[in-house]
Formats: C-alpha cells, sequence, structure tokens
C-alpha cells in the first residue's frame, strides 16, 4: 500500500500516464476539473467515489476509476516515464501549454481528445497545421498530386499533417520536407515499434524537422491495435485547420477520416482523381456529397488557411512544374 506522503512525491505526469492506459474510460476534460478543484492529481487519486460524484463524474466513470487504480502501479510508471524521456520522449498531458488546442476543442461524445500524447522531435507548435490523408494505393496521378500538395501548403508556413502509411500519407511528409523550411508531423497508433518499419529514415527526418505524435508509446495487445489506427484519425484532424483527401474508395480508414472531420467542424477537401481512376472518383463524389470541397491545386486550401488575414496568395500547385525523381 502506497502511503499518502509517497503519492504526493510522485510526477503530476506519472498519474496522467497511468490515465492513459484507461483507454479514454475517463475523459480528459473531467480530470482537468477534477484537478483544478481539489488541487492535485495526488487528491485526484486519493478521492473518494462520493467526492468524484459530487464533481459530475458518472458512476460508470467511477467504476471504472476505481477498478483500473486497483492494477496499477505507480512506481513502476515512475520508472518508465524516466525510460522514456532517456529515449528523448516526452508525454503531453491534456493540462499542458503544448496540448495542440484545436484537439483540446473535438466534442467529447464518441471521440475524446486523448489524455496524453507520446511526442518526439523538434516541433511543440501546433497551430498552424494542415492534415493530407488519402489511400495507400495511389495511382501515378495520386503521387504526383500528394507530394506537390503538401510541399505548396508547406511552403506557405503551414506544418503537414499525415499518418506516415504507404501512399498518400508517405508523399505529403515527403513533400512538405521538400520545401525549404517545411514542417511536418506523423500522428502514428504507437511510436514502437516502427509500422512501417520501411519508413524509419523518413521519420528520422520527420522528427529534425517536426514532430511524432501518438496516443500510445507501445503497440496495444490484440484487437487493440487494430482499433488504434482507426482511434488516431481523432487526433490527425484533430489538430489539423482542415484535411485534404488524395484518391479513396468508398470505404477505408480515409472514409472514416473524412466523417469524423466533418463531425469535428473541419474543412475537408478532395482531390479530383483522374476519370479513369474509377475506385477513386467513387470516392470522390462521395466525399463531395458529405459537402466536401473538390480541388485540382493547393489554392482553395490556402485561401481558406488564410481566411481574412490578407496574406498573399503567391504559392499554388504549379500542373506545369516538373517532378523531381524521387516523387515517384
Amino acid at each position: 500500500m502506497i502511503s499518502n506522503i509517497d503519492l504526493e512525491k510522485l510526477e503530476t505526469d506519472v498519474y496522467w500516464l497511468a490515465l492513459s492506459e484507461s483507454y479514454n474510460a475517463i475523459q480528459a476534460d473531467m480530470m482537468e476539473m477534477a484537478e483544478s478543484r481539489l488541487g492535485s492529481m495526488s487528491a485526484v487519486w486519493k478521492a473518494s467515489p462520493e467526492s468524484l460524484r459530487k464533481l459530475g463524474f458518472h458512476d460508470y466513470a467511477i467504476s471504472e476509476f476505481f477498478k483500473f487504480k486497483s492494477r496499477i502501479h505507480l512506481y513502476q510508471l515512475q520508472s518508465k516515464l524516466q525510460n522514456l524521456r532517456s529515449r528523448g520522449v516526452s508525454v503531453i498531458k491534456y493540462t499542458d501549454p503544448a496540448y495542440p488546442k484545436l484537439l483540446r476543442g473535438i466534442p467529447s461524445q464518441g471521440t475524446a481528445a486523448p489524455l496524453v500524447l507520446f511526442h518526439r522531435g523538434s516541433l511543440l507548435a501546433f497551430d498552424r497545421c494542415a492534415a493530407i490523408v488519402g489511400t495507400r494505393v495511389l495511382s501515378y496521378y495520386g503521387h504526383v498530386v500528394a507530394r506537390r500538395l503538401a510541399r505548396s501548403i508547406a511552403e506557405a508556413g503551414y506544418t503537414i499533417v499525415s499518418g506516415l502509411a504507404r501512399g498518400a500519407d508517405t508523399e505529403a511528409h515527403c513533400g512538405a520536407l521538400e520545401a525549404k523550411g517545411g514542417r511536418t508531423v506523423a500522428v502514428l497508433a504507437w511510436l514502437d515499434p516502427l509500422y512501417p518499419p520501411e519508413n524509419s529514415e523518413l521519420l528520422m527526418e520527420i522528427e529534425k524537422r517536426g514532430a511524432v505524435l501518438a496516443e500510445h508509446y507501445g503497440k496495444p495487445l490484440g484487437k487493440r491495435a487494430a482499433a488504434s489506427f482507426v482511434e488516431r484519425n481523432r487526433i490527425t484532424s484533430g489538430i489539423s485547420r482542415c484535411v485534404v483527401v488524395v484518391e479513396s474508395d468508398e470505404e477505408g480508414g480515409t472514409v472514416h477520416q473524412v466523417h469524423l472531420a466533418i463531425r469535428q467542424g473541419r474543412e475537408v477537401f478532395a482531390v479530383k482523381p483522374k476519370s479513369t481512376n474509377t475506385r477513386a472518383m467513387r470516392g470522390f463524389r462521395a466525399f463531395v456529397k458529405l459537402g466536401s470541397t473538390p480541388i485540382s491545386s493547393a489554392r482553395p486550401v490556402l485561401d481558406y488557411l488564410r481566411g481574412d488575414t490578407g496574406e498573399s496568395m503567391d504559392v499554388f500547385l504549379d500542373p506545369q512544374r516538373k517532378l523531381r525523381p524521387e516523387t515517384v
């Protein structure tokens, strides 16, 4: 049994790290409120069910919290936290200033913001982000346009967000890194082990010029691993001001991402594919019916991102621009 004094000596990060292993049985905004009202996370940890009920916690959340506490070893997590730091991994809590502001504001019903984000890299500013997502099986045109879009948007000073997957994600990250001063964020299902493994060199470049974020450090067990790929979608669109889709069928992870982005209030842009690409055309038409804006260049995206700021429109996709050899 850990004494009260010992509990109070533990870092606040340890409690949030512990809660992150509850798979969102407890919502981040409720824990933030409880910590503020009770004065510390150690006080929240020691609070009685009745005290939590008075703070507004539902009975289910209270029950899960106490079951969860009974099997968590906080001192082991203190060691884990120190080990993560030694590997260059930081834990961004929901209450930290570095936690993405847009992500904090996503609807809590069904898609609550993560309690913590595991972070590696040089970038800690997430206020000028645009996501580019799409299929893993791109056409030649899809490869070209995904990279050009990312490069043009990054050249205009925005951070490109994607998921490091094969296909559209990889092209988006590479396009951002080709831009002078370009920044990019890879949102992963988990940090270690890397998936897909062939993007290890790309990951290192992203860490130098951007950031890698994940809700989990290690790969979750069993079915939780597959679910993590879906759950990360709320982070990808959650930290971004808009989402650009490059080629997708009517089913799959990209479709889930579009629906989620719309629920989060994000503007969605759908790149019009070649008419001969029947699979991508099906997805494109479906996205337009949902309210996505069809595009064939970066101009509408940049117009939206700049809004009423009066920034000049000097960067957009030039269809005559020559491809670099590495773009395909």
